[in-house]
């Protein structure tokens, strides 16, 4: 396998974006090469960090989300032009249009699922069915980025094989005392204040509302505690509205969009996730391959990855609950820096991004041997 085109809805900061700069970080040490087709145009980190690493990046925005036959045209082109080997295509328009542009460009398609629902206030359940018929006789092969999205889908998909292929992240250096103590005055002031963080965008399948009410809870106990969200979204309105009423506004520090994460996880004390549903969430990876002890909802595949002796799950949707876990790792340092220890432990063992990389180079290979015969029987 020489040639990957990995294309993705757009390159805004999330989870799927940032698995294509881990695997671009990954085949710089290879002989294979990738190629990203983004179907946004907008400037983001991802899309720098992927510039710094030399990668092309092909950007087609469409007169319109989905349904602009000269994109498919433009993207099938472009694929026959560029002797790929395999695509590899990330959410729901991208799953869709590079399936389609794959098949007539023939060459063979994967395409990954990577939570266990679409948000339907940005998808129509018109475009989750048509999503699912091309998953089922458009790609070669389905990758599921967890063992509960892979349950979520099978049923949807009637039987179409699905390869799970954990998420992966790279390791995250401690940082020097100074540069740690640096970062957290320049965030709350006191760099000895307990510092919790959370990171996703600021949608409703992150439960920020129940993160919050946790944290008016933990101040009566904690009242130097803090927490920094670092991500943007449409919510942030009205986060910021309810930060005030609740009289959080020195204790709840809303960050925006970061290009310094793996930096920011490195000084905090804490990661947690007060999310309602997910896939594999990356940005809890991350914070566990930053040494972190997690505290997280119990959704998606956080059982599987937040094992025992690395952190504490809690049931969604229970704001007391949530607090009182956070509070067991605020009174007990030891057992704070033990759980960090076997946090960075278990990524490194089971979610190491060179092993992730081969399974996936190994599937590619794969997918274009059976597909070789199929292509050539249609003349492509």
């Amino acid at each position: 396998m020489k040639h990957i085109v990995q294309i993705i809805d757009s390159l805004k900061v999330g989870g799927a974006q940032k698995l294509l700069v881990t695997m671009a970080e990954v085949l710089q040490r290879r002989d294979e090469t990738l190629t990203v087709i983004s179907l946004d145009n907008r400037e983001s980190p991802i899309r720098q960090q992927l510039h710094s690493l030399n990668i092309p990046i092909l950007s087609l925005r469409g007169r319109n989300k989905l349904f602009d036959p000269k994109r498919v045209w433009q993207i099938t082109e472009f694929l026959r032009q560029g002797q790929f080997d395999v695509i590899h295509t990330h959410l729901t328009h991208a799953n869709i249009l590079g399936t389609l542009a794959g098949r007539l460009a023939g060459i063979p398609v994967a395409a990954s699922l990577h939570n266990v629902r679409l948000d339907r206030r940005r998808y129509s359940h018109s475009k989750a069915l048509l999503e699912n018929m091309i998953l089922r006789y458009g790609t070669h092969r389905v990758i599921a980025v967890g063992h509960v999205v892979e349950e979520a889908y099978r049923k949807q998909l009637n039987g179409k094989r699905i390869e799970v292929i954990p998420n992966a992240v790279s390791a995250i250096p401690a940082l020097p005392l100074a540069a740690r103590l640096a970062i957290r005055t320049s965030l709350v002031g006191d760099p000895e204040r307990p510092l919790l963080i959370a990171i996703g965008r600021l949608t409703p399948q992150k439960g920020y509302p129940d993160l919050l009410a946790a944290l008016d809870r933990l101040r009566q106990s904690h009242p130097a505690v803090a927490v920094i969200i670092a991500g943007e979204g449409k919510l942030e309105s009205e986060l910021k509205q309810r930060i005030q009423a609740l009289g959080l506004s020195n204790h709840v520090f809303l960050l925006g969009r970061r290009e310094d994460v793996p930096a920011l996880l490195a000084a905090s004390d804490v990661y947690v996730s007060a999310s309602l549903w997910e896939g594999l969430s990356v940005a809890t990876l991350e914070a566990m391959a930053a040494g972190l002890p997690i505290v997280a909802t119990r959704v998606g595949e956080v059982p599987r990855m937040v094992v025992a002796g690395t952190g504490i799950t809690v049931a969604p949707r229970d704001p007391e609950v949530l607090a009182q876990a956070l509070a067991q790792f605020l009174e007990s340092p030891a057992e704070r820096r033990l759980a960090g220890d076997a946090a960075r432990g278990h990524v490194s063992r089971c979610h190491e991004a060179n092993a992730w990389v081969r399974r996936l180079l190994a599937l590619y290979g794969e997918l274009y041997t059976l597909a070789s015969p199929i292509l050539s029987q249609e003349g492509v």
